[in-house]
């Protein structure tokens, strides 16, 4: 191969094929290395088949952590993916990609595999609950490929929807609320006019943190002896689903001040905001 094609710059290329079957952590950090190898190859560096690649930059480029890395590259040596020894003082991992065993674990999956649902494929995600959205259902028929280049129209990326879903799915298993998926995924995958989702819009985001507060208002909400079923704290997500009436919002603020120990005050340039007491 003149130029992978799992790598080019500056995205990360991920095979669905390697995705169903390698998992999401394995694929980015196969493309992380083969975008490595490809810049050693270039470049006027000796090159030997091996590149060293460390820990950080590989973090870095995937915002995976440490664990998750090291995982990953046992995955990949467990199917024969890559080669990893230890060269040079201080020592560096060395790697070394065998592509045609990449080439070999396309062909192998792609003859197993006719049809592919997007429900085989959520499985792992939604561990055969009901699908997020009923009526989009889509099914990807592959047939057998017997050429590379209609093996490279097979390459795919997922986006950065489909990584928040996948993400909220492993989160609520692992917090045990997983009937709250749903409403979650629906609330913070709304698109605008623009075809950008409400989590894109944050600041900040942080899905496990999110999923934890959702969960909170929900206990909130279905506790009979809280005001109008409303959060004990100053919510913002919950502030921004009442925005557009006045009255629930006013009607919120005095729950704060009345139940949950805040205080309004005014600021120096005549706003009114609320905080609690202390």
């Amino acid at each position: 191969m003149k130029k992978s094609i799992l790598a080019t710059t500056p995205f990360l290329i991920i095979n669905k094929c390697l995705l169903v079957n390698l998992g999401v952590d394995a694929s980015l950090v196969l493309s992380d290395l083969i975008q490595k190898e490809q810049y050693f190859k270039e470049s006027c560096q000796k090159y030997d088949g091996f590149f060293f690649n460390v820990t950080n930059d590989i973090s870095c480029s995937t915002t995976l952590s440490y664990y998750q890395i090291k995982q990953a590259i046992s995955v990949l040596e467990k199917w024969g993916i890559i080669k990893v020894v230890l060269k040079g003082v201080p020592a560096k991992k060395h790697f070394k990609i065998d592509h045609s065993q990449i080439l070999n674990f396309l062909t192998s999956s792609i003859e197993k595999t006719e049809e592919l649902d997007c429900k085989n494929f959520n499985n792992k995600m939604l561990n055969n609950s009901s699908s997020i959205n009923n009526n989009k259902e889509i099914i990807i028929k592959n047939k057998k490929v017997n050429t590379r280049k209609e093996k490279s129209n097979l390459i795919g990326s997922l986006t950065a929807k489909d990584f928040m879903v996948a993400a909220a799915h492993t989160i609520a298993i692992e917090l045990g609320h997983k009937e709250l998926l749903e409403d979650f995924v629906d609330y913070w995958t709304e698109e605008n006019k623009a075809g950008k989702c409400r989590f894109q819009l944050e600041k900040t985001w942080n899905t496990k943190l999110r999923f934890k507060r959702w969960v909170r208002n929900q206990k909130n909400f279905s506790r009979g002896s809280s005001a109008n079923n409303m959060p004990d704290f100053l919510d913002s997500a919950y502030l921004n689903r009442i925005k557009d009436d006045q009255a629930q919002v006013n009607k919120f603020y005095k729950h704060l001040v009345d139940n949950c120990n805040y205080e309004k005050y005014e600021t120096v340039t005549g706003y009114i905001k609320y905080r609690k007491k202390r």
